[in-house]
């Protein structure tokens, strides 16, 4: 019963001295512009057939044409990675049976690219594409962006300008409000983990290219990469 007595009183007085902590509360922020020096492209190698097997090989076809484009542009293989693979019945409802029958299958395997030379992009994308109007299989160009390949390095070396704009925040909070900051009490950094860079969507499916049309280009433009702290200050 002591022991249990005595507990309490030891939470209930660091309750009352976090209550009495009076607190500013203030966000960060540090941002930077930068040329970018790596393209992400997603893709996608899809293959129907009438049976499992058929979709595969259909697909697995399309595999060849990225391989053979990855291997024109000098892509390392660390810079491709497939992040999802499926193959999956296609169905066709009949309303007078009430029943679903299996009308072939679909087989498609997701990646992403990572281009180092920023200007090989739209030499890339067309690359993966044919003049041919009607296929079983094809790569789809889902989507790309411009990125910074150090992209984490250059948040974390922001995030030192993000606390000192933290602070800047505080001090004219507090001088508004006729009181001191005496120190920090919680800092942490907050909205980092985005992926950033521009994203570009493209066509859901990849449309056929018409012989001898221009190559496709792209304006990398710049990207912003921003850090952000969450901080809270003692007043007195």
């Amino acid at each position: 019963m002591r022991k249990l007595f005595v507990l309490l009183f030891l939470t209930g007085s660091l309750n009352v001295f976090a209550a009495d902590v009076r607190l500013i509360t203030v966000t960060g922020s540090a941002e930077k512009s930068f040329k970018p020096d790596i393209v992400r492209v997603y893709l996608t190698a899809w293959g129907r057939g009438t049976s499992g097997k058929a979709a595969q090989s259909n697909s697995a076809q399309e595999n060849e044409i990225i391989k053979r484009s990855l291997d024109t542009y000098k892509v390392k293989k660390e810079d491709v990675k497939t992040t999802s693979y499926n193959l999956n019945p296609d169905y066709a409802y009949d309303q007078k049976t009430g029943k679903s029958t299996i009308t072939g299958y679909n087989a498609s395997q997701e990646m992403v690219v990572v281009l180092r030379n920023i200007d090989d992009a739209g030499a890339f994308i067309d690359s993966l594409t044919t003049d041919a109007k009607v296929k079983n299989s094809g790569v789809n160009v889902n989507s790309f962006k411009f990125d910074l390949d150090k992209r984490s390095d250059e948040q974390s070396a922001l995030l030192g300008d993000a606390v000192r704009a933290s602070e800047a925040q505080a001090e004219v909070l507090a001088k508004a409000a006729k009181v001191k900051l005496k120190g920090v009490y919680r800092l942490s950094p907050a909205n980092n983990g985005n992926g950033g860079g521009m994203m570009y969507d493209m066509a859901a499916e990849s449309a056929p290219r018409a012989k001898g049309a221009a190559p496709t280009t792209f304006a990398s433009g710049e990207i912003k990469i921003t850090s952000e702290v969450a901080a809270e200050y003692i007043i007195e």
